[in-house]
């Protein structure tokens, strides 16, 4: 029952914690052009392919198990 109730509140704070990732990265994309290496199509992709799937894993395992 614990590892239940500490995995919850694990994937709590990580959705909260990348959904902060995922508003500082838009920003970055509202600001401007990016560098050489780190374009605005490079955190697009970054956003969909790392952040928003970790999320949806997150909010899956919480409706999950509630």
């Amino acid at each position: 029952m614990t590892d239940r109730k500490r995995m919850k509140k694990v994937r709590e704070k990580r959705i909260e914690a990348i959904t902060g990732q995922i508003e500082k990265h838009m920003e970055k994309i509202r600001a401007g052009k990016g560098q050489k290496d780190t374009t605005n199509e490079y955190w697009k992709k970054e956003i969909e392919r790392s952040f928003k799937k970790q999320k949806k894993k997150d909010e899956k395992y919480l409706e999950e198990n509630q």
